[in-house]
């Protein structure tokens, strides 16, 4: 559920950040940097919940 969870969470928020952000302009660039935040959220969540895992 958590997993769900944050995968929406990514999802809509690089949706977000991609149709804001001032530094692309292309739409093609766009949809290259809301791959990458979207990528970035779930990478780094993950990789942060197997370092908390790990955590007694």
């Amino acid at each position: 559920m958590h997993l769900l969870a944050m995968t929406i969470f990514a999802a809509l928020t690089s949706t977000v950040l991609a149709a804001i952000t001032s530094e692309v302009e292309t739409p093609r660039e766009r949809l290259i940097f809301g791959l990458k935040t979207f990528g970035g959220f779930v990478g780094i969540g993950l990789v942060i919940s197997w370092v908390i895992y790990f955590i007694p």
